[in-house]
């Protein structure tokens, strides 16, 4: 057959290409089929070797771990038929009864510490701290509990409590110092956790409280360990003659830094001015100054020699010419003046104590100035444009002291050393 374009055309050979494309196509999706199955078998084959290297292994460990446990059972049938077998011996019979009183003091402790442990009150639905004889329980913060003991020593170095006063849990109540004491310690813990501690200004004041607690504790340590009945009985016999003959004189004074404010006091007591009320306001002797300057009795031995002659050689009622020691100078009224003959000893005990106790101070505070080679920066003074302040002491008095011989009443060295009224401290503190 010819077609118009006049090319002839046979259908036999058309048909085979597209007989031979469909033959290709069958034998490729035979092929992806075959490969395809093959995949499938090699999976199957190798899921199977797993399984049963799997289940192999499973039954390899299952019969190791039973015959470790046949092995430690084994073990521990002779260990306990050994133990069995020990425990009629000596050694064993006193070991099961070494471990039959730990056992007991442990149940004891538990059954303590269960006791012990905070319980609801059914009725009243509050929570009961533990009984404490010795140290009642006041308060709990945060799970710690606070004891009397606290209260009182934090109260005390507070001022809040007169020496040898005690405190009871009513008063700690009734005087709000548990309630003081607990507000405190939050407002500690809040600046512990706000980091306050690293400030410079407040490590300073932590420091310097830390300072005055460790040095009140040292001073009290040595004042126990210097100022006994032994060593305030030793003190008396050695001065009889001097709790026997002579006089006592009660005085007070004013202690100020220069010879100018000397003569100031000195004209404002002559012109009326009151002795307690300037020595409350002008006085540096911390420990008298509340007092009004008031330094109770004393003999001639207890204080210095200056300080002595100007107090024995004034009449009471008189205020002795003003003088100077190494603590500045000095206005000194006497205010009475009474024998010591015949003074009992539970009379003068009081007044030993209280010098043993300076004496004390004096000299630990001494040692300990000179192990440490303490050396003091003092400002120089300034050159005053105006005259000379007058000498305030009297030429008599003067004259009496440098022509006086060496007071015979006075202490053997290394006995009873001189402290001044200055050196009067609050021992009990």
């Amino acid at each position: 057959m010819e077609t118009p374009d006049g090319q002839q055309f046979n259908e036999e050979t058309q048909a085979r290409p597209v007989a031979a494309a469909a033959r290709a196509m069958a034998s490729s999706a035979m092929m992806f089929l075959r490969a395809l199955g093959k995949i499938a078998l090699t999976t199957w084959r190798l899921a199977a070797a797993l399984d049963s290297a799997l289940w192999r292994a499973t039954k390899l460990f299952g019969r190791r771990a039973l015959a470790g446990l046949a092995y430690t059972a084994r073990l521990a049938g002779a260990a306990f038929r050994g133990f069995v077998l020990w425990l009629p011996t000596r050694t064993g019979r006193a070991y099961s009864a070494m471990s039959g009183a730990f056992l007991v003091i442990a149940g004891l402790w538990i059954i303590d510490v269960l006791r012990a442990t905070p319980s609801l009150d059914t009725d009243a639905s509050v929570l009961r701290p533990p009984v404490d004889e010795d140290d009642p329980i006041l308060a709990r913060i945060e799970g710690r509990y606070v004891h009397l003991s606290e209260i009182e020593a934090a109260a005390r170095a507070g001022g809040f409590l007169h020496p040898g006063e005690a405190l009871t849990p009513r008063s700690a109540f009734e005087r709000n110092l548990v309630a003081s004491y607990v507000e405190q310690r939050l407002l500690a813990r809040a600046a512990l956790s706000d980091g306050l501690q690293r400030n410079p200004g407040v490590t300073r004041k932590v420091n310097a409280a830390r300072d005055r607690v460790l040095a009140s504790a040292y001073m009290d340590a040595q004042l126990q360990e210097k100022v006994t009945p032994d060593a305030v009985e030793r003190l008396y016999s050695r001065q009889s003659d001097v709790t026997r003959l002579g006089d006592e004189v009660r005085a007070r004074h004013i202690v100020v830094e220069t010879g100018e404010e000397a003569a100031e006091i000195i004209t404002l007591l002559e012109g009326g001015a009151d002795f307690s009320a300037l020595a409350r306001e002008r006085s540096i002797d911390r420990a008298t100054a509340p007092l009004g300057g008031e330094v109770g009795w004393f003999t001639r031995a207890m204080m210095t020699p200056v300080f002595a002659r100007a107090a024995f050689n004034t009449q009471p009622g008189e205020v002795a010419p003003a003088f100077q020691t190494e603590f500045g100078w000095h206005i000194l009224e006497v205010l009475d003046r009474r024998s010591t003959d015949s003074v009992p000893f539970a009379q003068v005990k009081p007044a030993i104590e209280d010098f043993l106790r300076m004496r004390t101070i004096e000299t630990s505070l001494r040692e300990l100035e000179e192990k440490s080679q303490v050396v003091y920066f003092r400002p120089e003074p300034e050159m005053l444009t105006t005259s000379e302040p007058p000498d305030l002491r009297d030429p008599t008095f003067v004259e009496s002291e440098e022509a006086e011989p060496e007071d015979t009443d006075s202490p053997e060295d290394g006995e009873t050393p001189a402290v001044t009224t200055a050196d009067r401290q609050d021992a009990t503190r």
